[in-house]
Parts: C-alpha cells; structure tokens; sequence
C-alpha cells in the first residue's frame, strides 16, 4: 500500500511540473501578444467610426471627367504610426502621427474607372489653411462593378484631437466633415 502512494504521488509530482510549466508557457505568450499586437487601429489608437457616403465624379486613368458617380464612402479615421502606400511603409517626421482616413469606393459599372483620393480631400486647420493628403494610393483603379478600400494619411501632431476635412471633386462644392477623437 505505501509503494502504490509513493509511485502515486511521484507520478502526480511529474504531471504538476508538467502542468505548471505548460501554464507559464501559456502565461508568456499571452503577455507577449498583449506587448507586441495593439488592440485596435493601426497603432493601436482609438478607431473613430464615421461611415459616411458622398458622391463623387468618375474618372478616367488620364483624369478625365466621366458621367458616372462614384459611391465614396469613409468607414473611420484613425491615427497611425506609419501607413501602407502602394505596399511600403511610410512613417511620419519625428514627433509626428498620421491621420488616416479609410475609405470605399463603389463602382457599379460594368467598366474599370479610377478615383484620385488626394484631391478629394483638404485637411483645414484653424487658419483656414487647406492641406492635401500628405501620403495616398495615387490613381485607385476600381475594377468593374466593385468596391475597393483605399486611403490618405495627413501629418498631424498625436495632441490634436479635432479635425476639419472638406471632401468633394477638386472642382465641385466640397461638404465639410469633422473628426473629433
């Protein structure tokens, strides 16, 4: 009776060990999800969801105006360290964030067109400065009835927290819209 305890609670002993060091292994790769993946945003800010359409001119790859509109529609804004253009990473001067602003566009025609998101949007500062996007996807083919995520960044400083964007064509009534985070 004293030799099945004995080789019981040896058995036991191993399986502690064996429990104990796959829980802190467990433990550790959780701490280590929480250190290097952010929960939200491309830098781990605050997402400010906005989901708010316009319409916007259609155009050719030479930029020229169709008859068509486009759907456009900004899903959210969200502050970023860096931002995705054309597959590269841009990063901000130093002491700087980006802006972003995330967008769709729909193409319900049965033809490939193009959008050009750096001129449908100025970032107005208090002054009535007015900015272009500082990084964007250059000209965004749409495929034929499609819709394609797309956005442009605008170089801010982290402490601001309310923005003014007019978005509209180059050379139609822009609406104004603003973000406050």
């Amino acid at each position: 009776m004293l030799n099945k305890f004995i080789a019981y609670r040896q058995l036991l002993n191993k399986n502690i060990k064996k429990i104990l060091l796959g829980s802190g292994a467990v433990l550790a790769l959780i701490v280590l999800l929480f250190v290097f993946i952010k929960p939200s945003g491309i830098n781990g800010s605050k997402v400010i969801e906005i989901n708010k359409s316009y319409e916007v001119v259609a155009r050719t790859e030479e930029r020229l105006r169709t008859d068509g509109n486009f759907k456009l529609r900004i899903t959210n804004a969200e502050f970023g360290d860096y931002i995705l253009v054309q597959g590269k990473r841009a990063n901000p001067i130093e002491g700087k964030v980006f802006l972003v602003i995330n967008m769709e566009v729909e193409n319900p025609y049965p033809v490939a067109l193009y959008a050009f998101p750096v001129d449908l949007f100025r970032l107005v500062r208090e002054d009535g400065s007015k900015f272009a996007p500082s990084v964007h996807q250059g000209s965004v083919q749409i495929r034929p009835e499609s819709t394609k995520k797309s956005n442009v960044g605008f170089v801010v400083f982290p402490s601001e927290k309310k923005f003014k964007l007019e978005v509209g064509d180059v050379s139609d009534p822009k609406e104004t819209l603003v973000i406050t985070f």
